[in-house]
């Protein structure tokens, strides 16, 4: 409007200018020629014609316009008041400015509404960041009147404000009938009958009796579930139930664990119990069942007896209430050194490393597959902390020997010996946050994992092997049963073989703990490879200063839930304490009615944490809630950047959840 109006101004000025200049030359020309002047008026009255004409064109064109643009902005409006979407505009900071007529339906009120603030309506706070936010997809959700509301967002500016149209899209009977949907999604589960070959090879009868009361039972419970139960081999199970019925049985924690556990304990003097892995997550029926292998494969290398359930981006774990029984045979530790070998043998160098503040086990592990590849790849090197003092006897022993002296070297220099056919084998570990270099784990594609650890999660970089095998009592016991089907009798070293025979030493307690016939089958093997039990314990051996450390971890020591020691030594101490806590732990399992014990002492900017148990609480699950891992019997733990009290009050919340759940 202002823009024609200024338009049709300029017009009539010129117009008029131009009169006024006929008339003047009009005027002249009278004096010199009555022709002149006479042709003068003839333009002049043409163009004053011509003004009057132009005028009135514009004015009717003007006229209509307005009348347009008057009749659009109330059908505009009208629009958006009458529009069956609720309408609101807010500012910045999420007032309302204006609204239509559905809008205040949904309310539910009468009064006025203009500045008050939008989150005065709903239940939960309305994300205006999310809505209001440029580089998000300005869309939100709410819930207005019992009805879900999803909320897309358009800018507005007026007189330099910025404003915010609103659009309330009703999403309830959608998200209704897509919760009917995620209700009957399939949700595929594997079972396993765990123990089977160690149970059965004792108790023929009785184990046959226990496994068809397993089946009934099995089939019982899926049928509580309306599920199908099939056995696809050997006391092994599929079971498909809607994902419905998948909340009841997470409620009670996998109880059919207990009760398979129940119907075995009596029969058999090895107890039979299951694993499961559970699969509920979107996809064909083919990528379901190998999620749900995947998971199985996760919770029997956790040690069975427990449930694995793998959910939409969330892995959880049930059960785990039974120590891990030793399996017999050496089947797999055979095919595990043929695959070994084998990638060794492409391989243009081998790295091997273990886990940070390296004990005897982790290094004796390493030094062992460091004979292995000897045999396979000219190219070999052990990642560790060349400062570390705990390994200042294993430096010694091996310092002799042409093979060792430029094999040990550190972190950053490893990264420049990374090559696309670079082999990395890890032991004693299966954490990525405990690895003796995870930029080393991340950077190698070709990667092998052997640890008697329970597995913790996934990995971020799939190995090419994995050996998780949590019944046995250490590495150097998995490294040496390995080494015994890959070299030849005498291949190994005498120093060598003493290194493992220490590792075992020190996670057995000098076999006094999670020791079966393969841990003496190993130290036998080593035995005969030239290991000196006495020379072997000497690498064991501490100084008066470190025996002083140890010490001071057992001056403050308190009784939790009456069975539980707790050692916390509250000051900052040195990596190599993390070893003489772990010690302090043990010896507080010496503690009349103590069934668990935990240390806890500061290294640098973490809390670390030490625990032990005698076998009847599985210090690894109560660990597991502080993100931390091990065995059912020694488990630890780092907690980094807070301070002692809290970490301590951590600790006790995860003790009493394990202790609470039975």
């Amino acid at each position: 409007m202002k823009k024609s109006g200024s338009s049709l101004n300029g017009t009539r000025r010129l117009i008029l200018i131009s009169l006024l200049v006929l008339i003047c030359f009009s005027l002249i020309c009278a004096s010199v020629d009555i022709r002149l002047t006479l042709i003068g008026m003839i333009f002049a009255v043409f163009e004053l014609t011509a003004f009057l004409i132009y005028s009135g064109f514009v004015a009717k064109r003007n006229a209509i316009n307005e009348e347009n643009i008057s009749l659009l902005g109330n059908i505009t409006l009208d629009f958006l008041m009458q529009f069956t979407f609720p309408l609101v505009i807010l500012d910045a900071e999420g007032g309302i400015v204006w609204y239509n007529r559905s809008f205040s339906d949904k309310t539910g009120t009468k009064a006025v509404l203009y500045g008050l603030n939008i989150n005065e309506f709903l239940p939960e706070k309305l994300n205006t960041k999310k809505l209001f936010d440029e580089d998000s997809d300005r869309c939100a959700r709410a819930v207005l009147s019992d009805v879900t509301y999803d909320i897309t967002s358009y800018s507005l500016g007026s007189y330099q404000k910025l404003y915010y149209l609103t659009v309330w899209q009703d999403k309830t009977e959608l998200i209704a009938r897509e919760e009917e949907l995620r209700a009957k999604n399939p949700v595929i589960s594997y079972i396993a009958v765990d123990n089977y070959s160690e149970a059965s090879g004792y108790h023929q009868n009785d184990y046959r009796a226990v496994t068809a009361k397993i089946s009934i039972l099995l089939q019982q419970w899926a049928s509580g579930l309306d599920g199908i139960l099939g056995e696809v081999e050997r006391d092994r199970y599929i079971l498909i139930i809607d994902e419905s019925h998948l909340s009841a049985i997470t409620d009670k924690k996998f109880d059919i664990l207990d009760e398979v556990r129940d119907i075995s304990k009596d029969n058999v003097d090895i107890p039979v119990t299951v694993s499961i892995g559970t699969a509920c997550v979107d996809g064909t029926f083919a990528e379901k069942e190998a999620v749900a292998h995947t998971a199985l494969d996760l919770a029997l290398q956790r040690g069975g007896d427990q449930a694995v359930v793998k959910t939409r981006g969330v892995t959880e774990f049930y059960g785990g209430k039974t120590k891990t029984v030793q399996k017999r045979t050496k089947i797999r530790s055979r095919i595990i050194a043929g695959e070994l070998t084998g990638l060794m043998k492409k391989a243009s160098n081998v790295l091997i490393m273990g886990h940070r503040y390296a004990d005897h086990d982790s290094v004796g592990a390493c030094v062992g597959i460091a004979r292995l590849a000897f045999v396979c790849c000219d190219k070999i090197n052990i990642i560790v902390n060349l400062n570390d003092y705990n390994l200042k006897p294993i430096f010694q022993k091996l310092r002799g020997i042409d093979e060792y002296k430029t094999i040990f070297i550190d972190s950053s220099s490893a990264q420049d010996l990374i090559t696309p056919d670079t082999l990395l084998v890890i032991l004693d570990v299966n954490n990525c946050e405990h690895f003796e270099s995870i930029e080393l784990y991340e950077n190698t594609a070709n990667v092998v994992i052997i640890d008697h650890h329970r597995k913790t999660g996934e990995f971020t970089n799939t190995p090419k092997v994995t050996y998780i095998e949590p019944s046995a009592s250490s590495a150097s016991e998995l490294v040496a049963e390995i080494l015994e089907q890959a070299i030849a009798p005498g291949g190994l070293l005498k120093e060598e073989a003493e290194i493992l025979f220490s590792g075992i030493i020190l996670d057995t307690k000098q076999f006094t703990r999670n020791t079966g016939t393969r841990t003496f089958a190993a130290a036998l093997y080593l035995r005969g490879e030239g290991a000196n039990p006495a020379e072997a314990q000497m690498l064991s051996k501490i100084d008066l200063k470190e025996f002083i450390r140890e010490i001071k971890f057992e001056n403050n020591v308190v009784i939790y839930r009456n069975i539980i020691a707790i050692s916390v030594y509250d000051g900052k101490v040195f990596a190599a304490d993390k070893i003489a806590a772990a010690k302090a732990a043990d010896r507080l399992l010496n503690v009349d009615g103590v069934l668990a014990s935990f240390v806890l002492c500061e290294i640098e900017d973490a809390i670390h944490i030490s625990s032990r148990s005698s076998g009847s609480v599985n210090v690894q699950l109560i660990l597991e809630r502080l993100d931390g891992g091990g065995h059912y019997d020694a488990a630890g733990a780092q907690l980094k950047n807070m301070p002692m009290k809290t970490a301590l009050s951590m600790l006790k919340e995860a003790i009493d959840y394990y202790l609470n759940q039975g």
